[in-house]
């Protein structure tokens, strides 16, 4: 199946509109109109005694029985929640939403406008099994235990031929199918790249659900190209104590040419060249550099091993650090530290700020680090962090947002065996027992629930630490950053946060500014495309499509900035050049949505009643009708985004180069 445009053409319309009539009238298909997944869903549907006409099953669960359910998949509702938040981010304005759904099709959480269209697919408690629904995204992967795309009238019922939808299965760690990730939206804004970004986020949150879930066991990094270690492309495997394969991800599954089903088969021995006791002992001393290995069929591999805990409460084995590893001119591997040069690129005033806090954290005074949210807060952090004496200890982060405050006293001060129903024989590690001699970063600190804010104190007072369920007290050497978005003596007025606490943890404040008021974005956004560009030679970026990005208020900041930057490099394949036709819609929709809604009116300056002045009335109320959405304003005037693009840019005050 190939559909070359962003809305779905006439043509296509056309050939699908075939394609049914040949299959309901019990015909032979037309060639490749269909994708086999579509076409075998369509005959299930029809076994199933469907047709067209059969009415959508809208009927949600009830409650309680929605209660259940979440709590059934509640590990993968908390892992996955933070990429569901940052997907929706990036395909906001295309008037989509994103679905997560269990292994049996009922949507578990849904992220959209409150707009019918979407918000009636994605309700929480909805079943969109193919028997319920007919050929669908969500109920198709499940079957097809792949990534599928639905466009439109592909859809069996002809109830759901509005919508589009991408989706994407999600695995857990030992293999088996556990829910889905979907995209979906009107036919109008369904974008090509909508299934690789669905794709994409279900490869983080399986990968995260490797690293959360198996950490009493040693988690093996690793990638023919030693800069891809520490990025999405990286393979992950877990083995168990006795260097038994248990669990690995769609990358690793790639390399070592195994499936699912097989990981009972095969050990570290078996699968590469190397003892497993050996490669342990390489990984027993914190910050060792990636080790080389080979297959056993002779291809060269680099890995690193993930910190993991014993049950006798200290790590086992794994780089403790978290700075990156890139090879040197002669081949070799060396450690990468994040400096802080890396993070103020040029901009005096800040690298000035940058160098106070970095005097400061080597002295041992606790930074506070506030900005909005993406702004990079952690990548200083890091870059502090290895800016210090300490840089030779673990760096050791934790987000307090992003963990359900239930859990979140076990994950920061550990747990001893039997502490509680479900606990892990022989108890776990904290993350502040884990940074001893490093840095602890706390961030979204304003967060952190009331109850363990005078236990945290108390714990930065006396530098020791107990685990829940125990009464032995374990010194630790710590530095403590923290980062937040909040106004921390709001937080203090409003009872939501210790005074003292603040005041132990405000050594220095550091005021990160939000990236559209960064002096030298031209240099960070260079930066951003050079760091993502390892191993696929030199990339530029247009003067149109950097024009784009000085001009954009960025509300994502630097973590919005870094999803352009991956999405486009992925839309531009082997280019080198990064243009406007690799940005997509939702960034530009952003932008020109936000002009409009200001009322900003094409530029005055243009004689009334010449060509140039009624073209640009044209492109105007083009605009305003379809809400600034891109795609469909360049579809309605019948010419190329890139196009309207740059006669935006042309006409709409504040988009040009003045």
């Amino acid at each position: 199946m190939n559909t070359t445009g962003l809305d779905l053409s006439a043509e296509y319309n056309a050939r699908i509109a075939l394609a049914r009539g040949h299959f309901f009238q019990g015909e032979s298909l037309p060639r490749g109109v269909l994708s086999d997944a579509i076409e075998r869903s369509w005959r299930r549907c029809l076994s199933l005694g469907l047709t067209p006409a059969t009415p959508a099953d809208l009927s949600l669960l009830t409650a309680r029985e929605l209660r259940e359910s979440r709590e059934r998949s509640r590990v993968l509702l908390e892992v996955a929640q933070p990429e569901l938040e940052n997907l929706y981010q990036q395909i906001a304005n295309t008037g989509s939403v994103v679905i997560l759904t269990d292994a049996e099709a009922t949507v578990l959480a849904s992220i959209s406008r409150d707009d019918p269209l979407t918000r009636r697919g994605g309700r929480p408690g909805m079943c969109w099994q193919e028997q319920r629904m007919g050929t669908n995204a969500i109920g198709t992967v499940i079957v097809e235990q792949q990534a599928v795309t639905v466009l439109g009238r592909e859809h069996y019922l002809d109830q759901n031929g509005p919508f589009s939808c991408s989706a994407s299965p999600v695995f857990d760690p030992f293999g088996k199918l556990i829910g889905v990730l979907d995209i979906s939206g009107g036919n109008s804004v369904h974008q090509n790249h909508i299934q690789d970004l669905a794709s994409m986020s279900a490869q983080v949150i399986e990968n995260r659900l490797i690293l959360t879930q198996l950490g009493m066991h040693t988690v093996v990094r690793f990638h023919s190209r030693p800069e891809f270690l520490g990025t999405l492309w990286e393979a992950i495997a877990a083995f168990s104590h006795n260097g038994t394969l248990v669990a690995a991800n769609r990358a690793a599954l790639t390399l070592l040419e195994i499936g699912r089903d097989h990981f009972h088969r095969h050990d570290f021995s078996s699968l590469f060249d190397y003892s497993f006791d050996r490669f342990q002992d390489h990984f027993s001393v914190a910050g060792r550099s990636p080790q080389l290995l080979y297959f056993r069929s002779g291809m060269r591999v680099y890995a690193s091993a993930s910190p993991v805990s014993t049950a006798a409460g200290r790590p086992a084995c794994g780089s403790s650090g978290h700075g990156s590893s890139v090879v040197s001119g002669d081949g070799s591997i060396r450690r990468f530290d994040l400096c802080l040069a890396d993070v103020a690129l040029g901009d005096a005033p800040l690298h000035e700020l940058l160098e106070k806090a970095r005097l400061a954290y080597s002295a041992d005074i606790p930074v506070l680090l506030q900005g909005e949210t993406g702004s990079g807060k952690e990548a200083l952090a890091k870059a502090l962090h290895f800016a210090s004496p300490r840089k030779s200890g673990p760096f050791v982060p934790i987000n307090c947002a992003s963990i359900p405050e239930t859990l979140i006293e076990s994950e920061l001060f550990g747990y001893a065996d039997g502490a509680f129903t479900g606990a892990k024989r022989g108890g776990a590690v904290g993350k502040v027992q884990l940074s001893d001699k490093g840095t602890l970063f706390l961030d979204e600190i304003g967060d952190m629930p009331l109850s363990l804010q005078a236990r945290l104190l108390r714990v930065l007072q006396e530098r020791e630490v107990a685990p829940v369920g125990s009464t032995k007290l374990i010194p630790v050497d710590i530095g403590v950053i923290c980062a937040t978005h909040m106004n921390l003596k709001e937080l203090i007025a409003q009872n939501r946060f210790r005074e003292d606490l603040y005041y132990r943890l405000n050594g220095l404040k550091v005021l990160l500014p939000p990236l559209r008021q960064r002096k030298n974005l031209r240099e960070i956004i260079t930066h951003i495309v050079d760091s993502k560009s390892h191993g696929r030679g030199k990339l530029s970026v247009s003067e149109e499509a950097m024009d784009a990005f000085l001009k954009h208020p960025w509300p994502g900041n630097m973590r919005q900035l870094c999803n352009v930057v991956s999405t486009a490099m992925v839309l531009l394949g082997s280019g080198t050049q990064i243009e406007l036709q690799h940005l997509t819609d939702d960034f530009l929709n952003e932008m020109i949505g936000r002009r409009i809604a200001g009322g900003a009116e094409m530029a005055e300056t243009i004689h009334t009643g010449t060509l140039t002045s009624l073209e640009a009335q044209a492109v105007q109320r083009a605009l305003e009708r379809h809400g600034g959405n891109i795609s469909v304003t360049a579809a309605a005037l019948g010419i190329s985004r890139a196009t309207l693009y740059r006669k935006i840019k042309n006409y709409l005050p504040g988009t040009r180069n003045d």
